[in-house]
């Protein structure tokens, strides 16, 4: 039986989309007061207006992926991928159901956390791999290999302020990439650079999985999920549509977008 590194129960995450407007200024709720002798009765819909309400960005999803695989998760905006691997990440919690980790995990869910324009590519490096979970040590283990990834030698001790956002994303996500860690949850991180750098990317990941570490990215770049996954999620609203087969899932994507090739 195949070892799994990611276990997912009956997840289930929702949110409230009005919260703010539950709780009105003081200003209105003065003027309210002072109407309200002259007004006999409030209608249901200006109650209900006042209600938070909350949808589930995620419900009732079940999954595994086996140790050392690549799952691609799609869908369109709004589909729950994000959430998905924020709560794999420990971000933020589910509100019903389980995931289970086993193993380290690392996270580029934003490039360039931890990340201080004023320091120079090098300080930031040191930053930002502390801040998303490397010691110190493992850090300057890979310094070199980190600035010879990101394509920045030549600026690695100039501030990244004066950086080409090119160039900060580049080092943002070397840094990420580096991080030795078993699991990796990688979120829309693969349109960094130019086309070149974009293949480095995609093939890091690759020699991730290779090495025996597990991979969940989310991508809307279809030729990236079906060169890269073993297996996929396709979700809409928060729900699973399609599981498993990586040509499947692109294929029942593509129809929802409207974007299918006609036949030949």
């Amino acid at each position: 039986m195949a070892d799994i590194s990611v276990s997912v129960s009956s997840l289930g995450k929702w949110n409230v989309v009005n919260e703010n407007r539950f709780r009105p200024p003081l200003s209105e709720v003065l003027t309210r007061w002072v109407k309200a002798p002259f007004r006999r009765a409030t209608t249901a819909n200006a109650a209900a207006d006042l209600a938070p309400k909350a949808i589930w960005a995620l419900r009732d999803l079940s999954f595994e992926v086996e140790t050392g695989k690549v799952m691609g998760v799609i869908g369109r905006n709004g589909s729950g991928k994000s959430t998905l691997l924020r709560i794999l990440a420990r971000i933020t919690t589910p509100t019903e159901g389980r995931a289970t980790l086993h193993g380290r995990v690392g996270a580029l869910l934003e490039v360039g956390t931890g990340f201080h324009p004023d320091f120079s590519g090098r300080e930031n490096i040191m930053l930002s791999g502390t801040m998303i979970g490397m010691t110190p040590n493992e850090v300057r283990k890979h310094e070199e290999e980190i600035i010879d990834f990101s394509e920045v030698e030549d600026f690695i001790d100039t501030p990244v302020k004066h950086y080409s956002s090119g160039m900060f994303m580049r080092l943002a996500f070397a840094v990420a990439a580096h991080l030795e860690s078993e699991i990796m949850l990688v979120d829309e991180v693969l349109a960094v650079g130019d086309e070149g750098f974009q293949q480095k990317c995609k093939k890091k990941l690759r020699e991730t999985a290779l090495a025996g570490r597990t991979v969940l990215f989310t991508s809307h770049d279809m030729n990236s999920i079906s060169t890269i996954c073993q297996s996929c999620l396709l979700l809409d609203h928060g729900k699973t549509i399609r599981q498993g087969d990586v040509k499947e899932c692109v294929r029942v994507y593509k129809e929802m977008c409207g974007t299918t090739e006609p036949p030949v």
